[in-house]
């Protein structure tokens, strides 16, 4: 009670003072639970886009599980992690992680992760966009004419999501094919309902691009040249197509190793590769002295103590999976004496340079991992406050 007999409550606190105790909670789902108290700490979360883009800096959203991919036929099945956790147990008893709101007239094959979407395509020249949380489904046809004018081997490469921090209702699925020597993107709008199909370029050089190879970083789609040493780069806005060379004295064979392009947690480009002694070798895109654009080393991480630990000596083939956001994902393959390939999930922090084993069994090393979205009810672009958005969370 102050001086003059006033009370003062958690009522009285301002907006700015409101948010500043709203980042120092833990995670996501304890920021959901806190705004939906009342209006005003709802509408203080809603109408802040500078607070948000500070509490995804300073909390990661949380990682769910992994899908993984059985067979050809089999629909992708999900791996949940940490079920220890009461957050992520509540997430996954409310979300479609099972797939059920997919149409059942052909196996669906997932391609990428992103924000919460899960983006899935099948061979009857169809994708379907899926959140699992709110279990919304699209479910998209190829245009008719993404191949018309293409020369000989004709193919789709991959299939990538763009979505949007602030309208998590809207997304883009990037297509990118390729014939002999051509590539060609074909976008598809959420907004617009509708696909951009672009012009085909040439790459330079017979085609040598391997499906389901590339990332999307930043608008950008880069896929490996396997045998030139290089990286082909399209930027889906403008569609200029341009190549970036490999680390010059590396590890990586050109000809058979698979690496993986990412980006770090500050959104800067990278690469990052597994060797036969069980080393990860990351490089980082920087600007040199000159200008121009060069691969500068940034770590050499030893996965052996860990991998010897879980997999009990085992030995393997160690494979990146994926790089995002600073976060390196790797697996360990081998057969087994009764003919089953094992498989061990890795999880490395490039801020910490920890690693996390997170799954281990007998399934395939083709793996997404899935991290919880913001719910819609959190990002105000109407002005609304009241609990009618409640129900979207």
């Amino acid at each position: 009670t102050a001086a003059d007999g006033t009370t003062t409550t958690i009522s009285s606190l301002g907006q700015d003072q409101l948010l500043d105790i709203f980042l120092r909670l833990p995670n996501l789902p304890d920021l959901v639970r806190a705004a939906l108290t009342c209006r005003p700490w709802l509408g203080a979360v809603r109408s802040s886009p500078s607070f948000r883009r500070l509490f995804r800096a300073i909390h990661p959203a949380p990682l769910l599980g992994i899908f993984l991919k059985v067979d050809d036929d089999t629909a992708p099945s999900f791996a949940p992690l940490r079920r220890s956790d009461p957050v992520v147990t509540a997430a996954l008893r409310r979300g479609d992680f099972f797939l059920t709101s997919l149409p059942l007239d052909d196996a669906w094959t997932v391609t990428d992760c992103r924000d919460g979407y899960i983006l899935l395509w099948n061979t009857f020249w169809a994708v379907a966009v899926v959140n699992p949380m709110t279990w919304a489904v699209d479910v998209i046809s190829f245009p008719d004419d993404v191949a018309d004018g293409s020369l000989r081997d004709f193919a789709f490469l991959g299939f990538h999501l763009l979505t949007s921090e602030e309208n998590p209702r809207s997304f883009r699925v990037v297509c990118l094919c390729a014939d002999v020597s051509r590539v060609r993107v074909a976008v598809f709008s959420s907004e617009t309902s509708d696909w951009a199909v672009h012009p085909w370029v040439e790459i330079g050089g017979e085609n040598s691009l391997k499906y389901g190879a590339g990332t999307l970083v930043d608008g950008s789609v880069y896929w490996p040249f396997y045998g030139e040493g290089r990286i082909i780069r399209i930027n889906t806005a403008t569609m200029d197509v341009s190549s970036l060379d490999l680390p010059s004295h590396t590890t990586i064979d050109y000809w058979q190793d698979d690496f993986m392009v990412g980006d770090t947690k500050d959104g800067e480009l990278c690469i990052a590769h597994a060797s036969d002694d069980f080393l990860l070798h990351v490089w980082i895109r920087s600007v040199g002295s000159d200008g121009i654009g060069i691969w500068a080393r940034q770590n050499i991480v030893s996965c052996s103590a860990e991998i010897d630990r879980v997999a009990r000596g085992l030995e393997g083939q160690v494979r990146v999976v994926q790089v995002r956001s600073g976060c390196v994902y790797f697996s360990m393959t081998r057969m087994t004496l009764a003919g089953t390939q094992r498989t061990w999930f890795f999880y490395l922090s490039l801020e910490t340079m920890e690693i996390e084993l997170l799954i281990h069994g007998t399934f395939d090393d083709c793996a997404f991992p899935y991290h919880m979205a913001w719910p819609p009810c959190l990002i105000g672009d109407d002005g609304s406050t009241g609990h009618e958005v409640e129900a979207s969370c």
